[in-house]
Order: C-alpha cells, then structure tokens, then sequence
C-alpha cells in the first residue's frame, strides 16, 4: 500500500477507521460496480459515474473501474469467489490503497472483503459519510456528520485490532472531532448519546431564530436539488452574496441562509441552502441532519433546483422527491432547471415541453433570474389586492410595515382602514387577529 506522509495535511482533526497510520497525498482506488439480477445496466453505469465523481470529490484516484453481476449476493463477500480472487489479483497488481464498492456492505462483509484485498474497503454509505466529514464547517454540521459516522463505524470497529486513535487521510479515514472511537460498545453509545445532546441543544438555537423569523413574518425559502445542481451558485446569484461554490458533489453540508431583497417588499425574504441529495443517501445522514433539514419542511416555498445538463434529470427529481417525502416534507415547490447554458437548444425545447410550468435559468450566465425572482415574489405573496379593513389603533405602525395606508376612519374605539396589502401579509395579519376583512 501506498503510504506517506503527508506535509499538507488539514489543521482539522481527524477520525480514523483505519487500524493504521495512514497519510497518503493522493489514494489509488478500484472502484467496484455492482449489478444485481433483474437490473439494468444503463442504470448501473450512471451510478458507477457517480461513484467516481464521489471519489474524485474525495481526493482520491479513480485508477481502475470494474462492473460485477452478481445473481445472488454472497453473505460473507457480497459477490462471488471468482470475482473477488480476480479483483485481488488487479488490487495487488496496480497497489490499490482503497477498494470502493458502489453498494452498502454489511460489517462483516467489509471485514472479511479488508482481510482479502489487505488494504481499507470503503461501500458508497462510507464514501459519502467521509466527504460530508470532509466538507462540514459549522460546528452544528460537524456534529451532525460525526454523530453519522459514529453511528455507522460502531458495528464495523470489531475485529480491528487496535484501538482506533490514530489521525489518518483518504477515504474512510476522515472525520470531524477529536474523539477516539475505541472498540468497546459503551463507548461508542456514550459518544453517540453526547453528540445527540449537543445536537439537541444548537438545534434549540435554530428553533429561536425560526420563532423570530415567524414572529415578523419574514418568508422562508428553501433551495433543495440533488448534489451539485449549481443550488450554492443560484442562491449567490439571486441574492448577490458569496458562498462556498465548487464544482464537487456535496460542496455544500452546511446550512446557509441568505437575504433575497425584493424591490417593491419593505422586508426581505430569507433564502436557505440545504445540503444536496443524491441516490441512497445514508439513513444516518438523513437522521443526523434532521435539524438542518427543519428550514425544508418550515419553508413557505422550495426551490427545486435541477441540473439540466444531466443526462438523467427525472432521476435526481425522483430522488429528492424521496427524499422530502423520508423528512415528511409538504412544502409547494418551485421547479427551476438550471445550467441551460449547457445544453444545445434541442435539449432545451424538450425539457421546456416536458416541464411546462418550470423555470429555466443559468446562474453562472445569470439568465432568467429577473424571471425567477418574480416567481419566487408572487408564489410567496400573491398579489397586491386593496382591501378596506378593521384594525385597533395600537396595530396601526404593524399594519403600515406591511401594507400602504390610503385612508383611515375612526369606527369608535376601531379603525377603518383602507389598505393595498399582498395576500402573503393580509393573512398572516388576519391569522395573528391584527386586522379584520371588511371588503
């Protein structure tokens, strides 16, 4: 195997799961295709391309790519023993230091798959847990994704040997936090139980912000879409701010939140960045970020953010779509395709006949975002309709914040006011008992 150190190594601490020190600049990896009976090949392939993407984001080298069929799964090693021998001889022959397998394999399975390939064997659950390791910034996501990753190393840390407390670089050996993560069980419950507290806790600090936001009427959108749809790109964009934008799967774990100002609107509406999603996204992740993901199911609106220039888009809609559906999200969605820069005018056309009522946009080019912009305003606030209403003296400076006063008459100890009010404000003023339809 491949190891040296590494000079340039992140001043973030690490987690390994790796029962050796390893510090390698760039991993050699083979990457293992898994095609079960009754699937489809194309299907397969696609996801074997995600999968290499997933491990360039990484920062290892997709060096070899091999497709398996496999007709019944073997409960010791997932596929067959022709298969496996065959792969060891490639592993051994190209000095692998990780074999990936683009399917989730039991702890055991990766046990015995690390003993015959004698170098680490990461599945696409611990692939995609170690890049949310290495993207998470905010302290909530940090603890968000070692809570994940505890959760999904404490059956697969027996048998290995060591206690893991050694600080290692590459693919299943990262991890945000300080903590050893030993082999012994009550350890690992007492870490696990820790983190959901902390977690608890900054999630009480979202629930504020949230009540604040609530308490002014202060709309909130939320941009979903699968992994890199160019979602960090759009809310740059439309909101004219800066944020961490690359061209990687999972650039962004973090929550952001922005101001989207709106000429004709005295408040601005707050737009929300969430983590992207793609196809069999860990149970554990979903569960760690369920606080994270509360400002989805919160939302007055959703942005469903698609990359057009994809050659399977009804498959990422179909995805996040099951994904909102796991975090029982029934928010109104606003579907918007984006980098239409990217694809010729045919591809375009059919889409737009395909998807009628969505939005088509490029960030980077910043086309159709005027367009956008007004979508997203009327969604949320409807139109601006005059109303005469009743209201108390003391409502009137609420009233006058969210609507323009053309007339006010004195109804004894009430006022009869004469507004022009959006639909979004009227009703959030009638729900709070502030004012009262006249006409």
């Amino acid at each position: 195997m491949n190891q040296r150190n590494n000079p340039n190594q992140s001043d973030r601490k690490l987690l390994t799961v790796s029962d050796r020190d390893i510090f390698v600049t760039t991993q050699k990896a083979l990457l293992v295709g898994i095609i079960l009976k009754n699937e489809i090949r194309a299907d397969k392939e696609e996801s074997l391309k995600e999968l290499m993407n997933l491990v360039k984001t990484a920062g290892s080298n997709p060096t070899i790519i091999q497709t398996k069929r496999v007709e019944r799964v073997d409960p010791k090693t997932y596929i067959g023993k022709g298969s496996i021998a065959e792969l060891v001889d490639i592993s051994d022959a190209n000095d692998i230091d990780v074999v990936i397998f683009d399917c989730e394999l039991t702890p055991n399975q990766q046990k015995e798959l690390r003993a015959l390939f004698k170098c680490d064997v990461v599945d696409r659950t611990g692939l995609i847990l170690d890049i949310f390791a290495l993207h998470a910034q905010s302290k909530e996501a940090t603890l968000q994704v070692e809570l994940a990753l505890s959760i999904y190393l404490k059956p697969r840390l027996a048998g290995l040997g060591k206690t893991l407390n050694q600080q290692g670089g590459g693919i299943g050996t990262r991890g945000p936090g300080e903590t050893k993560l030993e082999t012994d069980n009550r350890l690992i419950d007492n870490r696990i139980n820790k983190l959901k507290k902390e977690i608890k806790k900054v999630g009480k600090q979202r629930e504020v912000q949230s009540s604040f936001r609530k308490k002014n009427n202060t709309p909130l959108v939320s941009i979903v879409g699968y992994t890199n749809a160019g979602k960090s790109t759009l809310l740059e964009k439309i909101t004219e701010s800066k944020t961490y934008v690359a061209n990687e799967l999972f650039a962004t774990v973090d929550s952001l939140q922005r101001e989207l100002k709106v000429d004709d609107l005295s408040e601005p509406i707050i737009i929300s960045d969430t983590v992207g999603f793609i196809q069999n996204l860990p149970t554990t992740l979903i569960d760690s970020f369920k606080s994270t993901l509360t400002v989805v199911k919160e939302a007055n609106l959703l942005i469903h953010v698609v990359d057009a220039a994809s050659a399977i888009p009804e498959m990422h809609i179909s995805t996040v779509h099951e994904i909102l559906k796991q975090i029982e999200s029934n928010v109104e969605e606003l579907l918007v395709f984006n980098k239409i820069d990217k694809i010729d005018k045919a591809s375009l056309n059919f889409l737009q006949e395909k998807y009628e009522s969505a939005i088509f946009v490029s960030s980077i080019k910043q086309t159709n975002l005027d367009q956008l912009i007004s979508a997203i305003t009327y969604k949320i606030f409807g139109n601006l309709i005059e109303v005469k209403l009743l209201t108390g003296p003391k409502h009137l400076d609420t009233l006058h914040k969210f609507s323009t006063i053309k007339n006010v008459v004195n109804k004894e100890d009430q006022l009869e006011v004469e507004v022009s009010i959006r639909n979004y404000y009227l009703n959030n003023l009638v729900k709070k008992e502030v004012v009262k339809i006249l006409s």
